[in-house]
């Protein structure tokens, strides 16, 4: 009894000992997203194993769904402006480490009802110069419509009044069509430009109309904020902007899988701890000892 015994606890530890921890996570990997909105998650890195750096690629599989991803203050980012980004942590760390964050949007006028957001060939790395390869991650986005009835349409005098207060954005570099009851747009920026040229055109001549710096270096979370008021009426319209040239590499039009290997390899590690436990029971029983 006592070397069943043994080799029980053995082979638990054996168990026990192959169980690392090493996978990306999201704060949801399921969202809606009205049109024209946008929505933060949360990108982090699990491992027991303490790791230094962290490099992963993410992609998107529609234009109308542009995801881009922001790391945390905290760390750095070796490779901000591309599809595959290194987050150096400055120190080795383990457990739930916030990377970042992942910012999804909707465009106003999407031609899909959903999208998929994909990081994958996600490795972690120590500073004695180990691999840890991390499963990767899906984000799953479906489009929702925007309830904005009650946001956009206020009373005043027992009369409802129109909160669209703009007529249109213009300008030379990109394009803003303005569309009733949406509030929020994207546009593609080129890597040359320095500084947007939006116009915002009211319906009234009497609509004071405010627009954030649009300086590429002082614009800040990557929105322009266009504040349109007339009498006791305010509306603000956000514009948020995404890379040009990383929206070109970034379209990835093949279908994502998700990555199940690590199910496999519990499959196996479970036949193989059973076959070793049923060898020494039949082993033990053998020598008379149990």
């Amino acid at each position: 009894m006592k070397k069943l015994v043994g080799f029980t606890i053995l082979s638990l530890l054996f168990l026990f000992c192959i169980n690392r921890v090493s996978a990306l996570s999201v704060s949801s990997s399921n969202v809606t997203i009205d049109k024209g909105g946008n929505e933060k998650i949360e990108l982090y890195a699990n491992s027991d194993v303490a790791i230094s750096k962290v490099e992963f690629t993410l992609v998107y599989s529609t234009y109308d769904i542009p995801a881009n991803f922001f790391v945390n203050t905290n760390y750095n980012d070796e490779n901000p402006n591309g599809i595959k980004h290194i987050v150096n942590l400055g120190e080795e760390k383990s457990g739930k480490i916030l990377l970042g964050t992942i910012s999804v949007s909707v465009i106003a006028n999407p031609t899909v009802k959903g999208g998929r957001v994909n990081i994958h060939s996600a490795k972690g790395y120590t500073t004695s110069g180990e691999t840890i390869s991390l499963d990767s991650q899906n984000i799953n986005i479906t489009i929702g419509i925007p309830v904005n009835n009650q946001d956009v349409i206020i009373e005043k005098d027992g009369k409802e009044i129109d909160k669209n207060l703009l007529d249109r954005i213009e300008s030379d570099l990109v394009s803003v069509n303005i569309e009733k009851d949406v509030f929020e747009y994207t546009v593609y920026v080129s890597n040359d430009i320095e500084e947007l040229d939006l116009i915002a055109v009211p319906k009234n001549e009497n609509t004071k109309v405010e627009i954030s710096s649009q300086k590429i270096a002082e614009i800040e979370d990557n929105k322009i904020i266009i504040t349109a008021s007339i009498d006791d009426i305010k509306q603000e319209y956000v514009i948020n902007l995404s890379n040009k040239s990383d929206v070109e590499v970034t379209i990835d039009n093949s279908e994502f899988r998700e990555n199940d290997s690590y199910k496999g390899k519990w499959v196996a590690i479970s036949l193989v701890f059973g076959v070793f436990l049923i060898v020494g029971f039949i082993l033990t029983k053998r020598s008379g000892k149990v």
